[in-house]
């Protein structure tokens, strides 16, 4: 059985998994305090990006914070954060949202900072 949640959508973000998975779960405590129930598929999305998700939300948004230097697209620095590419070319695939083309020397600066927080 399916529970209705009166809820408005205030903004729109692009969030990495990490992020979303910490907002669920605030959300999840906040509504367990006051109705007692929460959606089976709000625990399923949060199962699985506790599995999918490769930093923990402070490692996200750091990252996320050292990729805005280089004025990359919000959608572009999620799929960053997400994904962690480890090559040139898993980044570049990244890339092609931009409006631009990013050489390699500013390439591998984003690949060092992405080494910093998801190559362990």
């Amino acid at each position: 059985m399916s529970t209705e949640l009166d809820v408005e959508v205030l903004e729109e973000e692009h969030v990495s998994s990490p992020v979303a998975k910490d907002l669920l779960e605030r959300f999840v405590k906040k509504l367990e305090a006051t109705s007692g129930t929460t959606t089976m598929l709000i625990h399923r999305t949060i199962e699985y990006l506790s599995k999918f998700s490769k930093l923990d939300v402070s490692g996200a948004k750091a990252l996320d914070r050292e990729l805005q230097a280089f004025n990359l697209k919000p959608e572009t620095r999620v799929m960053i954060v997400n994904i962690c590419p480890s090559t040139l070319d898993e980044l570049r695939t990244l890339l092609v949202l931009e409006e631009r083309t990013i050489d390699t020397e500013e390439a591998e600066k984003i690949l060092d900072i992405v080494y910093k927080y998801c190559i362990k």
